[in-house]
């Protein structure tokens, strides 16, 4: 009698790979009415599945179109890397999925501004289940003395996600960005509600620089070096504006 670790592992397998992975002593009656069973096993879990990924997708869906996102989301449930989640993870390697996998004809501008849908909408979904944490404010900075805010070390919220995008936004985001030029969206949970920022060149390199740890001091030089000496301080204030940092203790 195997254990139940074991147990587990080959019926998953049997689920996934078909009737040559079934050990039948796992199971009471004939093979055909143990295949029987677990086919409409495999059919119930499928459309969770299926449901599952409408649901993390709702955007990129409306965007692609139902009958060609049914249609990628099944090619996708098919993947080792899709079999390889859970229910509450079947999105995460979707977008890479749709990278190789949305037709050419619909141009490769277009193909990217989704695959950047894609990422953000699943971005939005590790937002917000992400931690909790208490973010720097622009008022509790400006009561610090300027040797103890250049010192102030700082990360990342926990919930920070980057977006580098590869094309411009899709339709749905397109307010986001009205006539700046973004190079990503940075997407956050300060408190209870998720926030979707687009942020330039320059801000991005300073989030970047707080993936470890940094401090206000460094954030500053970087932006300077990036040539915009008379506003280094920009890109620090946008990142504490939207929540995004937290003092490191």
């Amino acid at each position: 009698m195997p254990s139940l670790s074991e147990a587990q592992r080959i019926f998953v397998a049997t689920i996934n790979e078909g009737p040559d992975a079934l050990d039948a002593t796992l199971f009471i009656g004939s093979p055909e009415r143990i295949i029987l069973g677990l086919k409409a096993h495999a059919n119930t879990i499928s459309h969770a599945r299926l449901v599952a990924l409408e649901q993390s997708f709702p955007l990129t869906r409306a965007v692609i179109g139902e009958t060609q996102f049914n249609a990628l989301s099944r090619g996708y449930d098919e993947t080792a890397e899709a079999k390889a989640c859970d229910l509450a993870h079947i999105g995460r390697h979707f977008a890479m999925y749709l990278s190789y996998s949305l037709p050419s004809s619909s141009g490769e501008r277009l193909n990217a501004s989704i695959c950047d849908l894609a990422k953000i909408e699943w971005a939005w979904l590790e937002s917000y289940h992400a931690a909790d944490a208490s973010p720097l404010t622009l008022e509790a900075i400006s009561k610090l003395a300027e040797a103890d805010l250049l010192s102030l070390a700082v990360t990342l919220h926990p919930s920070v996600r980057i977006c580098p995008l590869r094309a411009p936004l899709a339709a749905p985001l397109t307010h986001l960005t009205g006539e700046m030029e973004s190079a990503a969206i940075l997407v956050v949970r300060p408190d209870a509600e998720v926030r979707l920022l687009a942020i330039d060149e320059r801000t991005l390199q300073a989030a970047q620089n707080c993936l470890q740890h940094s401090t206000i001091g460094n954030l500053l030089v970087v932006a300077s070096e990036q040539g915009d000496e008379a506003d280094p301080i920009g890109p620090v204030l946008t990142l504490i504006g939207a929540g995004a940092l937290v003092a490191k203790e």
